[in-house]
């Protein structure tokens, strides 16, 4: 019997303390009983005497045939109304894109009391989860955030709801997160992508590549909007190619061996619509070491208008988003929403084709 309530009291304290340590957030669901039981060798009886102590505790929420959740509780960010800090947690810091945008979220503080804290994921979403739950214990009064891996709905969900649901000063840059009410400053991807498709066609192509991010939902808009561009012309979607690649091989594609196939699809296409100018400017230097002439035998397009873009003999055609005006504005608009957590913070870029010489 002493044994029995030894393991009783074990899986007892184990749970509380993965509770109250937030290893298990507000909202999460427990591991089933039958779980427990294999986990902490103790019968389904024990096992459920002690998640009855553990409401009784308020620590967590028992529903017949769901299962058992972390109970919400009421803490959000820590910091006391005069805290002066905003935690920015972005993917990488020497991207174009992130560089531009925390000049432009340093100016927006300038003026203000706030001062600016970084902390990189590194495309990493666990990474990303440790820096939301540290921030909801630390002294902040706001969060700007790169979603780590934003085209994947389920990724670090939990946080981004618990986020919501406390009404937590946050605001994503760059990329939208799907199915959470979580304000955004962004460009219009869908819109970039239809625009390329659009600027492809009156050029005379009809067959097309897309190299996409598929870890970006900006990446999965801009392809979107590409085969609504090509398909609002009359052409079939099938003359659209797309070709994902991801943050780890973003790099590696481009190099023997697993560079075969752009270079297979290089040879059955007039045209490559690219997730960005680093990516566009690698499959031009791919290309043209292989013997493709850029325009003459494939036109290439980009995405930023970066200062990369002017750094070919083939100057590259690309869509142009300001990321200093998405972290100025977003910036501005979590101070209003510090104040003000009714604000409306959403603000959309439109994107513009910027042409030069890589589309014939």
């Amino acid at each position: 019997m002493k044994k029995q309530n030894g393991k009783f009291q074990y899986l007892y304290d184990d749970l509380r303390t993965k509770i109250e340590n937030h290893v298990f957030m507000p909202e999460d669901k427990l591991p089933s009983e039958t779980q427990l039981i294999e986990q902490y060798g103790i019968s389904r009886y024990m096992v459920r005497q002690v998640l009855e102590k553990l409401e009784e505790a308020k620590l967590i929420d028992r529903y017949q045939g769901k299962g058992c959740f972390v109970r919400s509780s009421s803490y959000t960010l820590s910091a006391p109304p005069s805290s002066k800090q905003i935690l920015l947690v972005a993917s990488r810091a020497e991207n174009f894109y992130f560089l531009k945008s925390i000049n432009g979220i340093e100016q927006a503080l300038q003026s203000t009391d706030y001062s600016l804290t970084i902390k990189l994921s590194n495309y990493s979403p666990e990474v990303e989860a440790e820096l939301l739950k540290e921030a909801f214990h630390s002294n902040y009064a706001g969060i700007l955030l790169f979603p780590s891996d934003s085209s994947y709905i389920y990724t670090n969900q939990f946080l981004y709801r618990y986020i919501e649901a406390n009404r937590i000063p946050c605001i994503t840059l760059g990329n939208v997160i799907p199915f959470v009410n979580i304000p955004s400053v962004v460009t219009d991807d869908y819109k970039g992508g239809k625009l390329a498709a659009e600027h492809l066609i009156s050029r005379g192509h009809t067959s097309f590549v897309c190299l996409m991010n598929r870890e970006e939902y900006s990446g999965c808009m801009r392809y979107a909007g590409f085969i609504d561009g090509i398909s609002c012309a009359g052409l079939s979607p099938s003359s659209c190619t797309v070709f994902w690649f991801t943050h780890q091989n973003k790099d590696s594609i481009f190099l023997d061996p697993e560079n075969q196939k752009l270079l297979e699809l290089a040879r059955n296409t007039s045209s490559f619509f690219c997730f960005n100018d680093a990516s566009a400017v690698n499959l031009y230097r791919l290309l043209t070491a292989s013997g493709f002439q850029v325009p003459d035998d494939i036109s290439i397009i980009g995405y930023d208008d970066s200062y990369l873009c002017e750094t070919l003999p083939v100057q590259l055609t690309s869509l142009h988003q300001d990321p200093h005006l998405t972290g100025y504005t977003a910036a501005k608009n979590l101070l209003q929403l510090i104040n003000d957590p009714n604000y409306n913070c959403n603000r959309t870029f439109d994107p513009y084709l910027v042409v030069r010489d890589s589309v014939k």
